[in-house]
C-alpha cells in the first residue's frame, strides 16, 4: 500500500513507517494554506492519508482520487472537511482514547503545579531569594474538598475524574452528549449545566473536543461567571478559549490562575496575549505526547489504514458518517 503522510515536520518518518508500506510520500500546506502542485502530484495515487494537523480539504481530495481512508494521528478531527470526504465515501477517522491517560495526567500536573505555585517557587529558589519563595505558600492550597468542574466527560474527562477522586475532590461535569452514567456514578460525579459549572467550580478543566458548540465556549461571558478563586485549565483544543478574554481575566483578578496547553494558532505566536502573565502556565500542546502514547498513536493509525486498504474491512472511529 502507498500512504500519503500529511505532516508538516517529521524528519524521522522513515523510521516510523511500517515494513508493509510499499511506498509513501510526505506533504504539507504552504504558508498560503494550500498544497503545491508538486505535492498534489505526489498524492495522486496514494491509498490512504495519515494526517498530523494538515487539512484534508477539497484541493487535496480532488488530486488524490485513489484514497480509501483519511486517518488522523490523534483525537481531534477538525482538520477534516467532513462533507467532502463523505461525498467521496472516504471514511474520515480519528483515534479515540489513545492519549486519554496522558492528557488526564497533564491536567493533574497543571492543577498541582498551580495549587503549589511551583513555577514561581522554582524561579525564586534558583535566584536564591529564599524568603520570597517561602512567602508563596501563603497563596498555595490543597485540592482536598475543592470542587473540580470538568467540561466534557468523554475518555479524557472521565480519566481525569478517576485521578482527581483520590485527592478527595468534589466532581461535577457538563456534557452535551450521552456519557457512561455508571462511571460517573461510581466517581460521585454530578452532571450540571455549563453555567452552573463555571459558577461553582474552584477548578475548571476543559476536556471537550472542538466543535460548533464548544468553539469560543470560554469567553468573556463564561469567565464573568467564575470568581477570583477559580483556576482554569485547558488541555483540549485551541479555539475553545477566547485567549484575549482569558488574559484579561487573569490580569484583572477575575480568575485566580490558568494552565493552558493548546492555542488558537500553533505554534504559539510572540504576540499571544497569554504570554508573560505570572499567574499562567503555558505548555506547547504536549499534554497527550509521551513516548508510549506516540508509539501507540502510530500503531493504531496504521492498523486502521491496514484494515481498509489491505483487508477491506470497516475502520474504527469514523467521524463523517460513511
Amino acid at each position: 500500500m502507498k500512504i500519503g503522510y500529511l505532516i508538516k515536520v517529521r524528519p524521522d518518518l522513515e523510521d516510523i513507517v511500517p515494513e508493509d508500506v510499499e511506498e509513501y510520500v510526505q506533504v504539507s500546506v504552504g504558508e498560503n494554506g494550500l498544497y503545491s502542485d508538486e505535492d498534489l502530484e505526489k498524492v495522486k495515487d496514494v491509498d490512504a492519508f495519515i494526517i498530523g494537523m494538515e487539512p484534508v480539504n477539497e484541493q487535496i481530495l480532488s488530486a488524490a482520487t485513489n484514497v480509501k481512508i483519511a486517518q488522523r494521528l490523534g483525537v481531534g478531527y477538525e482538520t477534516f472537511d467532513l462533507k467532502a470526504t463523505a461525498e467521496r465515501q472516504i471514511p474520515a477517522c480519528n483515534i479515540e482514547g489513545v492519549n486519554k491517560e496522558a492528557v488526564a495526567e497533564h491536567n493533574m500536573a497543571l492543577m498541582l503545579a498551580l495549587s503549589k505555585k511551583l513555577p514561581q517557587a522554582s524561579a525564586l529558589t534558583e535566584s536564591a531569594d529564599w524568603p520570597a519563595a517561602r512567602t508563596l505558600s501563603d497563596g498555595a492550597f490543597e485540592l482536598k474538598g475543592l470542587t473540580l468542574g470538568i467540561v466534557g466527560f468523554g475518555d479524557t474527562g472521565s480519566s481525569l475524574a478517576k485521578r482527581a477522586r483520590p485527592f478527595e475532590m468534589d466532581i461535577i461535569y457538563s456534557e452535551i452528549r450521552e456519557v457512561n452514567e455508571g462511571v460517573a456514578s461510581q466517581l460521585g460525579a454530578k452532571r450540571v449545566s455549563h453555567e452552573e459549572l463555571f459558577k461553582t467550580s474552584d477548578i475548571v478543566c476543559i476536556c471537550t473536543n472542538l466543535n460548533d458548540t464548544s468553539r469560543n465556549l470560554v469567553n468573556g461571558e463564561a469567565l464573568a461567571l467564575m470568581n477570583s478563586r477559580t483556576t482554569l485549565i485547558c488541555c483540549a483544543r485551541g479555539g475553545i478559549l477566547d485567549e484575549a478574554a482569558v488574559a484579561s481575566a487573569l490580569k484583572s483578578g477575575q480568575i485566580l490562575q490558568a494552565g493552558i496547553d493548546v492555542f488558537e494558532t500553533e505554534p504559539i505566536e510572540p504576540d499571544n496575549p497569554l504570554i508573560g502573565i505570572d499567574n499562567c502556565i503555558l505548555t506547547s500542546h504536549v499534554a497527550g505526547v509521551t513516548k508510549p502514547t506516540s508509539a501507540r498513536i502510530w500503531e493504531w493509525a496504521h492498523e486502521n489504514v491496514r484494515a481498509v486498504v489491505v483487508k477491506g474491512e470497516r475502520p474504527r472511529w469514523i467521524r463523517n458518517g460513511v
